[in-house]
């Protein structure tokens, strides 16, 4: 009796961890050591309004950039936020990251992403896509960060 309990407790755990995997389409924080080389298209949104760091966001192929823009030797990484539309036309955040770059001033380093589009039909059932970045310099104690505006994934 006992191990038929045991056993019984070990499924119903397992079946429990598995519930709550699939009732939360939304995965944990993406963290990505990013590609040190080219540079975003001219069609890329970029902020660097942060003495240090710039992030891109380029939607064609949904690309992540972050590039280290000062000699000070202090790391650089861009933060990312996806959000999509509800059906009730409430945004949800669906997936974040960080897209750290190993490189060194003047570098850039890039995460390929795969973000649905804005017109296309979501994993909430809506239809709407959008991508926010934060450059940041992780400095010594908290780190600095400037955030764009949200940017529409259209393509």
């Amino acid at each position: 009796m006992r191990t038929v309990l045991r056993s019984t407790a070990v499924t119903l755990m397992a079946g429990g961890a598995l519930f709550f995997t699939m009732s939360n389409p939304a995965a944990a924080a993406e963290n990505n050591t990013g590609v040190v080389g080219g540079s975003p298209g001219s069609t890329a949104t970029c902020i660097s309004t942060i003495k240090g760091a710039k992030a891109c966001f380029q939607r064609y192929g949904d690309v992540i950039w972050t590039k280290d823009t000062s000699g000070d030797g202090y790391s650089v990484y861009t933060n990312w936020t996806n959000q999509l539309k509800q059906p009730s036309g409430t945004w949800k955040t669906y997936r974040t990251g960080k897209c750290s770059n190993p490189g060194s001033n003047g570098d850039y380093a890039s995460c390929n992403k795969d973000f649905y589009e804005a017109t296309s039909t979501n994993a909430y059932g809506g239809k709407g896509s959008r991508i926010q970045v934060s450059a940041c310099v992780a400095s010594i104690g908290d780190d600095e960060c400037q955030t764009s505006t949200w940017i529409t994934n259209d393509s």
